[in-house]
């Protein structure tokens, strides 16, 4: 029970970080829907439909569940170690943190203009499960950005740290094993069925 207490108390705590990096997050989508990030997503997408008709390739000639749990593994360890690196590399003055909220809902924008706005039906199921761990750990960077700017005296970088990191194995992690879970079994499912 006291653990609940102190997640509530320490996410309360970060109302204005998740605040700030939701619009932060909201604008770079209207960026990328208006085309500011054509050129950096337009060759990447090329790339990735064509590594997307390989897989489709090859997951064919597994049973089911072997590319159920590879899709399952690379998408999970993609996530995790990129909400890991935002809050780790917070003390680099929250640079990681920012342009990882940039380019993801830049790229998420100009994909919806691509493909219109059926993405959010395709990405809703498991994205209310990974976008709030998202936000929170680049909210969490920032966190740890701040404590850097503190004077000496006042810093408690290792204590911010420490938290943050608490955080991500009781909260963070788990929203992202569902969100790997619904989108591994909905790849799966498109890839077999379609």
């Amino acid at each position: 029970m006291e653990e609940e207490v102190v997640l509530r108390d320490y996410l309360y705590s970060l109302r204005f970080y998740i605040l700030f990096v939701s619009f932060l997050f909201m604008c770079a989508i209207v960026l990328g829907y208006i085309g500011l990030f054509n050129e950096v997503f337009s060759v990447s997408f090329e790339w990735i439909q064509e590594l997307s008709e390989n897989v489709k390739d090859l997951t064919g000639s597994y049973p089911l569940w072997i590319s159920f749990t590879a899709f399952f593994i690379v998408i999970f360890l993609n996530n995790a170690f990129t909400c890991f690196l935002n809050i780790i590399t917070g003390p680099l003055m929250g640079i990681f943190p920012l342009f990882s909220a940039m380019i993801n809902g830049g790229l998420l924008g100009w994909v919806v203009h691509e493909e219109g706005l059926a993405v959010f039906g395709a990405i809703a199921p498991h994205g209310m499960f990974e976008l709030p761990a998202y936000v929170l750990s680049v909210a969490i960077g920032l966190r740890v950005a701040r404590e850097v700017l503190k004077r000496r005296e006042e810093r408690r970088l290792k204590m911010t740290v420490r938290e943050g990191l608490w955080v991500y194995l009781a909260l963070i992690v788990p929203l992202l094993i569902v969100a790997a879970l619904i989108e591994s079994a909905l790849i799966v499912a498109t890839l077999f069925l379609f």
